[in-house]
C-alpha cells in the first residue's frame, strides 16, 4: 500500500495518521483496529448512566 493509497482511503486526518503508522509498522494490527475503535465510537462516560 502506497501513501497516496492511503490518503485516498483515510477518513480524516487522524485516521490517515493511523494508517500511516501501521504502513510504517509502528504499531500492530491489533493496537490499529483498538484505536479506530476508540476513535469512532468513544465508550461512553460512568457518569451518563448514573442517576
Amino acid at each position: 500500500m502506497y501513501p497516496e493509497v492511503i490518503s485516498k482511503m483515510a477518513f480524516s486526518k487522524a485516521h490517515k495518521d493511523l494508517l500511516l503508522r501501521l504502513y510504517n509498522k509502528e504499531i500492530t494490527r491489533r493496537e490499529y483496529d483498538r484505536l479506530v475503535q476508540e476513535l469512532y465510537h468513544p465508550a461512553p462516560e460512568a457518569s451518563a448512566y448514573k442517576k
